[in-house]
């Protein structure tokens, strides 16, 4: 195996590895007894941490202060987003209230949208523009095509949870998609030079 072909590899593994991760932390909190009660709490907590030890070149300060950073940015966006959404929810609510529209009928989609708008499209644009500040993140073109990609992928899981009652666990998926699109985002350029490189040996 030459260097090349490893170190693409390695890449490829930091690139996929914390998104891995972020899911398989939110299956075994949600799994085991301990954490049955408070696993909302280390879900929130284990994306933080690993979003920062898998990144420790792209960090902006150390990584004490990176980590405080990283916890409380993951702890700000979950409840703002469910502040704003509930918000929404409410607002909706009392309008559809003053016109004396039945309520209890539309409850129900109210709150299923108030959800795909927190989770699918508050969360993520907080969690990446945030991030950025932490984070050595380029904001060029991909960095807003991965977010709209990633976003649009979210908003399809969530409708198609909610109209066929699939079995989908948006913790678990919402972890990964989010976790995968910022490794995307933060190796963009280690990327391109791979696949520049690609291009130009088959040209050759």
């Amino acid at each position: 195996m030459n260097s090349s072909l490893l170190k693409n590899i390695l890449l490829v593994g930091r690139v996929i590895l914390p998104a891995i991760l972020c899911a398989f932390f939110v299956f075994l909190f949600e799994k085991l007894e301990y954490f049955k009660y408070n696993s909302i709490y280390f879900v929130i907590s284990s994306f933080g941490i690993i979003t920062v030890l898998l990144n420790l070149k792209k960090i902006k300060y150390n990584i004490v202060i990176s980590l405080i950073l990283s916890l409380n940015l993951c702890f700000f966006v979950f409840f703002v987003s469910m502040a704003i959404g509930g918000g929404i929810f409410y607002f909706l609510e009392k309008i559809m209230s003053f016109f004396s529209l039945n309520i209890e009928e539309s409850s129900n989609i109210l709150f299923n949208s108030n959800n795909i708008t927190s989770i699918a499209i508050i969360a993520p644009l907080l969690m990446f523009y945030l991030y950025s500040f932490i984070l050595k993140i380029n904001r060029s073109r991909f960095f807003y095509i991965t977010i709209f990609s990633s976003i649009v992928i979210l908003i399809v899981l969530g409708l198609t949870k909610v109209l066929f009652g699939n079995n989908v666990k948006m913790f678990i998926v919402w972890q990964f998609i989010v976790a995968l699109a910022l490794q995307l985002i933060l190796y963009q350029e280690e990327l391109k030079a791979i696949l520049l490189k690609k291009t130009c040996n088959n040209e050759a």
